[in-house]
């Protein structure tokens, strides 16, 4: 899409300086402006229920392009890291997608926990003392892409069990993506804490068992002590599978996107022991934390930089989001699967709920 935008813009201009704000002044043509809305909603089937809407929606999109505009210049002088790209959200502002894509509620007691306060069990405390014994079966099963694999490199298959005594994380790399199930997408419903906390187990059940799950993020949504399509904590989404011992699969309890009432029969699959945190702000427990537990459930603030995120098709250095005034107001879950260094950038890689478009 993003693609069709820019090839539009650059015809429009064939006679005209190729300057920031003739860029700017095309989105002024009401020709141009309709030929681009026009190839959005019959990319995205996007369908209106008034005309009050759709101009409404025009606005809002018009606005975006101009903020993508903006930004990507910003991107080719190299004073940003990565470039945007218009998607299935370029009819919504910032303040409704924060409304309807995000959903992570945090407790003042998670925020504030030390490391001297936190649980002591993590999630799946049994895979420490068991991998070893799946090793061989997780490498036959779930082998790993291609990429590096050396001595400093964990990739899920050559996993560490013992937790770091030094205070920095000797291994350079660890990318449990080859291990997780394909990118969902949670739709307009406050779910992102069921689908981060679900993909961390299943990404954990299969680096113990090197078998695949799909856990229901429908029961969760339905069942816990959370608000369902309003939002919802780690704490009590953990709790309720742990009291629960697991949840029903997607297949027997699949995912609607709206709350319903609870339905659930029995839990089959997905138990876990325990849970915890790791301390706040701390990058070296949460690299310890990934080597030594697995995938992260973890929550993030989405920005308007994070609403048009996209990588390219060979994804690099120049796709590592790098956002230094970020807001610490922390509004969205997603599940760390990773982390990594490419042409001397730190990355971690995130897993997101807004379809496989968006997220690693």
């Amino acid at each position: 899409m993003q693609g069709f935008v820019d090839s539009t813009i650059e015809r429009a201009m064939n006679d005209v300086t190729n300057k920031f704000q003739h860029k700017l002044e095309i989105l002024k043509d009401n020709k141009i402006v309709l030929k681009l809305w026009n190839h959005y909603k019959n990319s995205y089937h996007k369908v209106y229920q008034s005309v009050s809407e759709e101009k409404d929606r025009l606005e809002k999109f018009i606005g975006n392009l101009k903020f993508i505009i903006k930004e990507n210049l910003r991107f080719e002088k190299g004073v940003k890291s990565f470039k945007l790209h218009l998607n299935e959200f370029g009819d919504m502002n910032l303040s409704e997608m924060r409304q309807k894509m995000t959903g992570l509620r945090v407790d003042y007691y998670v925020k504030s926990l030390s490391i001297h306060q936190r649980p002591k069990r993590f999630l799946f405390d049994s895979v420490k003392k068991k991998i070893n014994k799946f090793k061989d079966k997780i490498k036959k099963k779930l082998r790993p892409g291609k990429g590096r694999n050396d001595s400093n490199t964990f990739d899920g298959s050559d996993r560490s069990t013992r937790r770091t005594t030094t205070k920095r994380v000797s291994a350079s790399k660890i990318d449990y993506r080859p291990y997780m199930n394909p990118i969902v997408n949670q739709g307009q419903c406050g779910s992102c804490y069921a689908f981060s906390v679900t993909a961390a187990i299943e990404g954990t059940y299969a680096l113990k068992t090197g078998r695949r799950i799909q856990l229901s993020q429908q029961q969760i949504v339905d069942c816990s002590a959370n608000y369902g399509c309003s939002g919802g904590f780690f704490e009590t989404t953990f709790q309720y599978i742990k009291q629960n011992g697991g949840l029903e699969s997607d297949a027997s309890y699949p995912y609607v996107g709206t709350q319903q009432s609870c339905y659930a029969r029995s839990a089959n699959m997905g138990s876990i022991q325990g849970f915890g945190t790791t301390p706040h702000d701390d990058e070296e427990e949460m690299k310890r934390a990934l080597i030594t537990y697995g995938p992260l459930a973890a929550g993030i603030c989405i920005t308007g930089d994070l609403q048009f995120y996209g990588s390219s098709e060979q994804a690099g250095a120049s796709d590592i989001i790098d956002i230094p005034s970020c807001s610490k107001a922390i509004n969205h879950a997603i599940t760390i699967v990773g982390f990594g260094t490419d042409i001397g950038k730190d990355y971690w890689p995130l897993r997101n709920s807004w379809g496989g478009k968006l997220g690693t």
